[in-house]
């Protein structure tokens, strides 16, 4: 009998010219975001394969990188020890594991979900922001692309203004910047490697601050504690519309668990953390250290430039870096991939400097190169310090003040409800007389 089903009435043209439209706009946004991975992906490759190439590989046996006489003609005192660019392993490394993730990672989930994971539609349900989604994480932004074309409702400029917002709009600058500056290096040019540095450091720099935004939306308050953890569908339909349960008990967020991606030692956030940013933020800090250098090697190259002007310049150049990561590090919370090149850049001045090579002693004095290695020691030093502190100080404040400032709001809200009731009941007993006769309402 039809009457033991729901029969729904075919669909209108209207509603079939509705669905139509809206396969048509999210074919555009897949097609838009898969050629964006694409292009990422082969950026990757071409700046790792060069950039590897010209400084492990030799492959311009001309170059400085390939010669060692060349390399010692464009030493300075702030001139790390040859084993310091090997983090370009590393780099590479991890931006491989970005490129992974942003793509890769989880992408038969993502594809099951295709409608919750590109927001074409304001009517469809938001990207999701577990850090398992790495596809359409907001943190890498692919979703921003998914803004709809000219001729299906959206604009050029309203797609640019999105996707600047985005780590995988910088994304191929980067492999832009890093190629040009290790070629210009390379071939001796070192005003326009000064230039592509600055460049490095601008993208990476941006992207940081990207993310770190990114973050602070998704995961901490405005007093800088974590936000709390979304509540489950079955808790949430036990809330009436006063946010208390049935019981009456107050809607109390809960600390956060080892599960949950805000956690600082979770699987997600550690995993997260590693795929997602660690690989910007070791380019960024790695990017800083090269621009003063660079900028020391085009001093050196001047001929009107004394020894003592450039031992000045070397000793303040260490100190700068020293000043500024340390401002970030404290500041703007946990990127210690900028710490760590830091730290590996520091490490190798003062190293380099123990045995220096023949041009560094034909130039300095004994004093001058102690006095330089001993700048760099301290730094290192100072900074390793400071870079356990505030990983210290970044695990306490997520997990035992979050905890307590968590324990203190659901305190503070016990208290509200019990006022409240004693109020009631005050008024209740002091109605009779037409007055309320206790000092309780006072206090």
């Amino acid at each position: 009998s039809t009457e033991d089903y729901n029969l729904t009435p075919a669909y209108s043209p209207a509603n079939l010219a509705q669905q139509e439209a809206q396969e048509e706009n999210m074919a555009i946004a897949k097609s838009r975001i898969q050629n964006l991975q694409f292009f990422n992906a082969t950026s990757f490759l071409l700046a790792g394969m060069l950039t590897v190439g010209v400084v492990f590989w030799e492959v311009r046996e001309e170059g400085i990188w390939g010669a060692d006489f060349e390399w010692m003609r464009y030493q300075t005192l702030v001139t790390p020890a040859p084993y310091v660019h090997y983090i370009w392993y590393v780099i590479y490394l991890t931006q491989a594991l970005y490129i992974y993730a942003s793509i890769f990672r989880n992408k038969s989930t993502a594809n099951a979900n295709t409608h919750a994971s590109i927001n074409v539609d304001p009517s469809l349900p938001s990207p999701p922001t577990s850090p398992t989604y790495y596809a359409y994480n907001p943190l890498v932004g692919y979703n921003n692309f998914a803004i709809l074309s000219d001729n299906t409702g959206g604009t050029f400029k309203d797609l640019m203004e999105s996707a600047k917002h985005t780590v995988a709009f910088y994304y191929p600058f980067v492999g832009i910047a890093t190629v040009g500056m290790v070629y210009s290096y390379d071939a001796g040019n070192i005003g326009t490697a000064f230039f592509w540095s600055l460049v490095s450091l601008i993208l990476g720099y941006v992207i940081v601050k990207i993310q770190v935004g990114v973050m602070n939306r998704l995961y901490e308050d405005e007093d800088g504690s974590l936000a709390s953890p979304p509540m489950s569908p079955a808790s949430a339909m036990s809330h009436g519309d006063n946010n208390t349960v049935e019981s009456g008990m107050p809607d109390i967020p809960s600390p956060p668990s080892m599960d949950h991606p805000s956690h600082p030692l979770s699987h997600k956030s550690l995993s997260q953390y590693i795929y997602l940013r660690l690989p910007f933020e070791l380019f960024a800090g790695y990017a800083l250290t090269n621009v003063f250098l660079y900028f020391n090697v085009w001093l050196d190259q001047m001929d009107w430039i004394t020894p003592q002007t450039l031992l000045i310049v070397g000793n303040a150049s260490l100190v700068m870096m020293l000043v500024i990561g340390c401002v970030v590090m404290w500041r703007s919370g946990m990127l210690y991939g900028v710490g760590a090149s830091l730290i590996w850049y520091f490490v190798g001045v003062a190293v380099e400097l123990h045995t220096p090579s023949q041009p560094i002693y034909n130039e300095f004095t004994d004093e001058q190169i102690t006095a330089t290695q001993a700048t760099a020691a301290v730094a290192s030093t100072i900074f390793f310090i400071l870079f356990f502190i505030r990983m210290i100080k970044s695990i306490i404040k997520r997990n035992l003040f979050g905890c307590v400032g968590w324990k203190i709001r659901g305190a503070a809200a016990d208290d509200d409800e019990e006022d409240e009731d004693d109020i009631a009941g005050v008024v209740e007993a002091g109605g009779a007389g037409g007055e309320i006769r206790t000092g309780y309402v006072q206090a």
